[in-house]
């Protein structure tokens, strides 16, 4: 299995020199360091890191009670979920974790992830929720796509999401990601192209009729976060999943989970917001609103928005 990383040493020595200057500036905190300070996989014992996980205290009784960090709208850099984390008993089974609240007073933004391949993988599950604490949105395991190395990225298992608001004092927006394992990603694996293969690929000859690599997944590993700020002004994704449609990002379905209700505050902040367009005679801006609403479950608000222009 070690020769899975003839190819890591050269490879990581260059991603270091090349971030050293560009990452920007973490959270102050043990659990994120420098996006070039911890490239490499974590090189953990399967069983170990098993044994750690079920011995580990649960840190507290509820999501609400979670230790979320601040991140910056420019955040780069290694989240390292080890036996040092904090430990919860997710829905989906027990598992060390990171959580973080996201940039405030930014409309739109991408998250991408990078759970970082060797040995061993730690097979991630993200969790969105909204202002309130409450669950969005959930990735998990057809959502994490394994993309080999390629250049200066090692193999990782890879996702991408998005995050939209239209109004930033709405509490339905997503406003925190929690990352973490479950009980059916630790009951896996990823097979990896044996580098003699990629090798071979790369330079069009024949691959080596060799066995692929396989990494254990493990409750425990590195995941590089890179957030990315949509910088021209009232930018909104094509891809934008509302918060509504639990789990639709990146194709995921969880059929199971309804979704939260909608609380009398969200309500009465888009009639606020409707009746004041509508004041403003901008009916397009009326129009949005009410589909935003929508979106995040307030099925009333293109009725009433109806009403108001019939009585005009």
């Amino acid at each position: 299995m070690k020769q899975h990383f003839s190819r890591l040493p050269l490879l990581l020595a260059a991603c270091t020199a090349l971030l050293a200057g560009c990452a920007s500036e973490p959270t102050n905190l043990r659990q994120v360091d420098a996006f070039n300070k911890a490239p490499a996989p974590l090189a953990v014992s399967a069983q170990s890191a098993q044994d750690a996980l079920r011995a580990a205290s649960v840190c507290c009784d509820s999501l609400q009670s979670l230790p979320f960090t601040q991140i910056a709208p420019d955040f780069s850099g290694n989240v390292i979920i080890d036996r040092s984390a904090p430990a919860f008993n997710f829905d989906s089974g027990k598992s060390f974790f990171r959580a973080f609240a996201l940039p405030q007073n930014s409309r739109s933004f991408e998250i991408r992830l990078y759970s970082q391949a060797g040995d061993t993988v730690l097979a991630p599950n993200a969790m969105l929720l909204n202002g309130n604490l409450q669950i969005t949105r959930l990735l998990g395991k057809d959502d994490f796509q394994f993309v080999p190395a390629q250049g200066l990225k090692g193999d990782s298992l890879d996702a991408r999401l998005r995050v939209d608001r239209l109004y930033l004092d709405n509490a339905g927006n997503e406003a925190y990601l929690v990352l973490y394992t479950s009980d059916a990603q630790m009951a896996g694996k990823t097979i990896i192209e044996h580098p003699a293969k990629s090798y071979a690929k790369a330079r069009g000859t024949e691959p080596p009729n060799i066995a692929d690599l396989e990494a254990k997944h493990v409750p425990e590993g590195i995941i590089k976060m890179v957030v990315i700020e949509d910088k021209v002004a009232g930018q909104i994704a094509n891809t934008y999943v509302p918060p509504r449609s639990i789990g639709q990002e990146m194709g995921n379905t969880v059929p199971s989970l309804p979704p939260p209700p909608v609380q009398p505050e969200t309500k009465a902040f888009y009639r606020q917001a409707i009746d004041a367009a509508l004041a403003n005679r901008d009916l397009e801006k009326a129009l949005r609103l009410a589909d935003e609403a929508a979106r995040v479950g307030d099925d009333s608000a293109k009725p009433y928005l109806l009403e108001k222009v019939q009585i005009k």
